[in-house]
């Protein structure tokens, strides 16, 4: 199989069904993390009011996160606002609210998806989620995971596209050179 067809074989593919937000995240950071921003971009998810999402079909609170630039921390449960801090240290993000402090690291980030890991191996102990899955307010009112997912997957593709088009027209270019000087 060429370079060429695994590429293009991999535009191509549909994203397959997921039984859960967090097996659709592993599988679409196969072909995200390179095109993730890093924390210390903090203007990417700075001063932005993040949705947080889930999968579970219990939770219908909506709960929103901002990162102020001074390092404040706003946590807002369907309008109640409990205040902490954040800090950009030890290669994540230490959240400190309600005499907790935990350390969450990027799993992914851009314009509109801020995605976090907490610390260590929780699947083995019971918890919910594995993914802290934030994406910005107007897109999480939107859309369910399933579409987040997708959505998130059209950055990929959108990115591959565009990263294919440079390519072919560098070749193109270095055919022309190399015809014009010979």
């Amino acid at each position: 199989m060429s370079v060429f067809s695994k590429i293009f074989g991999a535009l191509n593919q549909d994203l397959p069904l997921f039984n859960n937000l967090d097996e659709g995240v592993d599988f679409l950071m196969n072909y995200l993390f390179r095109f993730s921003e890093e924390l210390w971009d903090e203007e990417f998810y700075t001063e932005i009011r993040w949705l947080e999402i889930r999968d579970d079909v219990h939770f219908q609170e909506s709960i929103l996160h901002v990162f102020k630039e001074d390092g404040q921390y706003l946590r807002i449960l369907d309008g109640d606002i409990s205040s902490g801090v954040w800090e950009n240290e030890l290669g994540g993000i230490i959240l400190k609210i309600n005499g907790r402090h935990e350390l969450y690291e990027r799993t992914f980030l851009n314009e509109e998806f801020f995605i976090l890991k907490k610390h260590g191996d929780h699947s083995i102990k019971g918890l919910a989620s594995k993914y802290f899955f934030l994406t910005r307010e107007p897109l999480g009112k939107r859309y369910e995971w399933p579409q987040l997912l997708s959505i998130l997957y059209a950055v990929y593709q959108s990115n591959t596209h565009f990263r294919i088009i440079v390519f072919v027209f560098v070749a193109l270019l270095f055919i022309v050179l190399f015809f014009t000087l010979f």
